[in-house]
């Protein structure tokens, strides 16, 4: 049975660059990532996905460990450097034909997959000339999500186009912490803007084919919060609505830019040239069936006061690598003492789900959503041979429970995916950062452990799937 037939999706994601491995093999060529993590600009967990989980070699081993789990749905991403190793030119066969087994080994047990495009893994010579920040990548990107269509439509019915344009975007270009490494709001704003055209472009790309799927994108998106109820504190929420969570949303969804989102980014000061005539109608073409929510904190705001633009993130898992971030004349993150936070920074406040999703009901009323990220990152320990991550089960059941509430008032949300389905390499935090259901023994040739959250999740699934 597939999701279109009406099945809640109970499963687990990862990303390519971040569990296969593999990253020379089979035709593969380099992408932005691989060069990053070679190169010296690598300096806080200087680590590489080389081998990563080795999921590339093992994908029928954790497929194995997913059905023991009780999960029906693998959301799972492909290489574009292994399908088109430059990004343009020649097809890879030997890429293809490895997603081919991927695809058919889900079936085979009874797993949907939930197929994402990109995730954040460019190919180098697209990225050298500029990448997301030139339009020439929306074209490259339209034909290899054809190249995909073509070869696995027939056997994928759930797509997704990109993966978190305004995160990955924010650490590339605000944060800088992700390759280009660098801080320039401007830079941004084009980047993620021809990341929400190529969506588009895909996505007519697959209506033209006919295909009988549906096609997404995904967006981490958050409940925007405030501890002060005051028009200073409301402004600041509705800047950063906009900010994160508008400025993708409605593209994807309404297929158009919010109307105050030019207007804003020309009064701060940036070139928006690259908004070209025509656009409009190739965004309203290029509209989702669904949104696919990346759903992990609230942001807690407050108004600005003018201090310069700061963005950062906590890639150590240090207290003292937290610090306050704002964006001018928009809104200052706040926080809150009374909810607990990771070691990392991030609030463990799984109620914030509930307020999401229903904001997400009023703004796009028609269109399902799927829950294709959710979990918690912790220095998992291995102890007699068993992880006990009860901290992890706590904070995923106040999610499902959130979640199940906000469906049974009318959200339509079809599916629940658990990051991460192993442990993997966790982009700039490395592979400390442990977010897997299943523990990976880097030490000993990969060896999957499963841990009690695995074990917690098979008998949720079991209790509440349908």
């Amino acid at each position: 049975m597939s999701a279109a037939a009406g099945r809640f999706l109970w499963g687990s994601a990862t990303a390519a660059y971040q569990c296969e491995g593999a990253w020379r093999e089979a035709d593969k060529g380099p992408s932005n990532w691989d060069v990053f993590c070679h190169s010296e600009a690598n300096s806080v967990n200087p680590v590489t996905g080389d081998v990563a989980a080795d999921h590339y070699h093992r994908f029928e081993e954790d497929l194995d460990l997913m059905v023991a789990g009780g999960q029906n749905a693998y959301r799972f991403s492909i290489a574009w450097t292994r399908v088109i190793p430059d990004g343009t030119g020649a097809v890879s066969e030997a890429g293809l034909a490895h997603y081919d087994r991927v695809i058919d080994a889900c079936l085979a047990r009874g797993i949907e997959p939930m197929v994402t495009l990109y995730h954040y893994d460019l190919p180098q010579p697209l990225f050298e000339r500029g990448g997301w920040e030139r339009r020439e990548t929306c074209e490259a990107f339209a034909r290899y999500a054809r190249t995909c269509f073509e070869r696995y439509g027939d056997r994928v019915r759930l797509w997704l186009t990109i993966n978190e344009p305004n995160y990955d975007t924010l650490c590339s270009y605000a944060i800088g912490n992700y390759p280009p490494n660098v801080r320039d709001l401007d830079r941004r704003w084009r980047a993620m803007y021809h990341m929400l055209l190529a969506s588009a472009h895909a996505v007519r790309e697959f209506r033209s084919l006919g295909l009988s799927g549906q096609i997404g994108l995904v967006s981490d998106s958050y409940y925007i919060d405030t501890l002060v109820d005051d028009p200073a504190y409301d402004e600041a929420a509705r800047n950063a609505d906009l900010f994160f969570n508008r400025s993708v949303n409605d593209v994807a969804v309404l297929g158009t830019l919010p109307p105050e989102m030019r207007e804003r980014l020309e009064a701060d000061g940036c070139d928006t040239s690259y908004v070209l005539p025509g656009d409009e109608d190739i965004l309203a073409e290029g509209r989702v069936d669904f949104l696919g929510v990346n759903a992990y904190e609230r942001e807690l705001v407050k108004p600005s006061d003018g201090s310069p633009t700061n963005l950062t993130a906590n890639n150590t898992g240090r207290p003292e690598d937290n610090h306050e971030k704002t964006v001018r004349g928009w809104f200052t993150l706040d926080s809150d003492p009374s909810v607990p936070k990771n070691a990392w920074g991030m609030e463990l406040y799984p109620r914030s789900v509930y307020g999401l999703l229903m904001d997400l009901r009023e703004k796009y009323p028609d269109t399902p959503v799927y829950i294709t990220e959710n979990g918690m990152g912790y220095a998992d320990e291995l102890v007699d041979g068993r992880v006990r991550d009860d901290y992890r089960i706590e904070y995923l059941r106040g999610f499902v429970e959130w979640i199940l509430r906000a469906r049974a008032e009318g959200c339509d949300v079809r599916g629940y995916f658990v990051w991460s389905t192993m442990d993997l390499y966790s982009w700039i935090n490395g592979y400390r950062k442990r977010y897997g259901l299943v523990y990976v023994d880097y030490g000993d040739d990969c060896r999957r452990i499963p841990k009690d959250s695995f074990y917690w999740y098979r008998d949720m699934i079991k209790e509440r799937g349908e």
